[in-house]
């Protein structure tokens, strides 16, 4: 159970109604078929951007395709 008091007017939803708090313009969100393509795109362009930069090998380069993929991911996912 949860130790912070609650107000009898609502709370939030109040200060909400009455307009004393703005919110911050927010990004549109991406449909799921767009945010995928966006990382396959992010996964792809660093894998080959590796190779073309002298990788070790194709595991290696893969590797940081992954590393921009996670980027990628998080990236998308704080903006939702």
């Amino acid at each position: 159970m949860s130790r912070r008091k609650r107000s009898p007017t609502g709370g939030a939803r109040q200060s909400a109604i009455d307009g004393e708090r703005e919110r911050e313009p927010r990004a549109p969100r991406l449909a799921l078929a767009t945010q995928l393509a966006i990382l396959i795109a992010i996964f792809a362009v660093a894998t080959v951007t590796a190779e073309l930069a002298g990788a070790a090998n194709v595991g290696v380069a893969v590797g940081v395709g992954q590393v921009a993929f996670a980027i990628g991911l998080v990236t998308l996912m704080m903006r939702a």
